[in-house]
């Protein structure tokens, strides 16, 4: 499970993000460390939000990976429905976090996520470069934010992404590098973007493997 400390700005709120094995793979929920602030505190108030919609979006993740699950169109429907619901959910939460604490990086991040699964890529970007102007090199915020520059075909910015991830991340290099692969094999055959993606597989050839915490990642 990986542990990353975070510090408020107030001394008293220094609290433990603990990234629960979830789909989004982002920083996880909010753990205190030290004794938590009086209730009202505007920091444990964007905590609270920020913690909700971690909950939110751990149960859009599940009601996505379920789609997959059923060859049954109506009940993908059914299911497709209820995860974008919980990713709507999820925004007003996180939303609510950034209001309280406009510096939570991490709510930012979530932000950007939440509104990618629901094709809002514009709103998508614009939240992840705010998660990167609080913290530029947020490794998480980087992956997401190639994930949707994937999502919008804008392959030269994805491997910018993975070049940065690769210099300063490496857990989060491997997972940009495999979506990389992912598109290159979706779009291999569509004569639209079937350059493209032959010029990605080929570039993605030439990566040396990525050392992760479970060790080498080859290329392919």
């Amino acid at each position: 499970m990986a542990k990353h400390v975070h510090a408020f700005r107030s001394a008293a709120a220094i609290l433990l993000i603990a990234a629960a094995a979830a789909h989004a793979d982002g920083p996880g929920a909010y753990r205190w460390i030290d004794k938590p602030p009086q209730s009202g505190a505007p920091e444990l108030s964007a905590i609270d939000a920020y913690n909700a919609g971690y909950a939110d979006i751990q149960r859009a993740d599940a009601l996505d990976a379920a789609i997959a699950q059923t060859t049954d169109r109506g009940e993908q429907r059914k299911i497709e429905r209820e995860a974008q619901s919980a990713y709507k959910a999820a925004l007003k939460r996180f939303n609510e976090a950034t209001r309280q604490d406009p510096l939570m990086h991490e709510a930012h991040t979530y932000i950007g996520y939440a509104n990618r699964k629901l094709g809002r890529y514009d709103a998508s970007l614009k939240a992840y470069a705010e998660a990167l102007r609080i913290n530029p090199d947020y490794p998480h915020a980087i992956e997401y934010q190639g994930q949707a520059y994937l999502g919008l075909n804008r392959i030269d910015d994805a491997k910018f992404n993975y070049l940065r991830l690769y210099a300063i991340a490496p857990n989060q290099a491997a997972k940009l590098l495999a979506a990389m692969q992912r598109w290159a094999m979706e779009n291999e055959s569509d004569a639209r973007h079937q350059q493209t993606a032959t010029d990605l597989k080929a570039w993605i050839a030439t990566r040396p493997p990525v050392t992760t915490d479970s060790g080498a990642v080859s290329s392919w």
